[in-house]
């Protein structure tokens, strides 16, 4: 995932230019004030493009998953979600996809943890030895998304 957010803070420079100034913090900046011991839980939300999901999806499979997988394999991350919605969805309030990450910690979720960012660059160049090829999948990837959101979650406790 962490792989992803920079790539996509890489694409998202010139719709950012378009679309405004953003009106809430990024999720590191939010993660941050969580960071430090104990599980932190980020769903990330994203609409791709119609017609697009099928394509988005494999690619996603075979160039994302596998490394969320074997950062989970290491620890850093705890437990891994997919979900898509059950029932069609309209409006600006449509997703069509959430991941839902539970890192070990806020320092992973927020960026802060360079092992973490060591780890995610070491385990791409691993699973992924024709690196150009990954880096243009994940960019048409990322051109199928039409809008991505994060969300940091905890458990509603009274």
């Amino acid at each position: 995932m962490r792989l992803a957010v920079l790539l996509m803070l890489l694409l998202a420079a010139p719709l950012a230019a378009q679309s405004g100034p953003a009106t809430e913090p990024s999720v590191a900046t939010a993660a941050q004030g969580t960071a430090g011991p104990g599980p932190v839980t980020v769903e990330a939300y994203y609409r791709i493009r119609w017609g697009s999901f099928w394509d988005f999806m494999a690619i996603y499979r075979e160039h994302h998953a596998p490394i969320l997988a074997e950062m989970q394999r290491q620890g850093f991350i705890s437990a891994i979600r997919t979900d898509t919605p059950v029932m069609h969805m309209a409006g600006d309030g449509r997703w069509d996809l959430r991941v839902t990450i539970t890192y070990r910690d806020g320092n992973g979720a927020a960026g802060s943890d360079p092992f973490y960012d060591r780890t995610v660059a070491d385990v791409s160049r691993r699973l992924f030895a024709d690196r150009d090829a990954h880096l243009a999948a994940e960019t048409r990837r990322f051109a199928m998304i039409e809008e991505h959101w994060d969300v940091i979650v905890a458990p509603y406790t009274e």
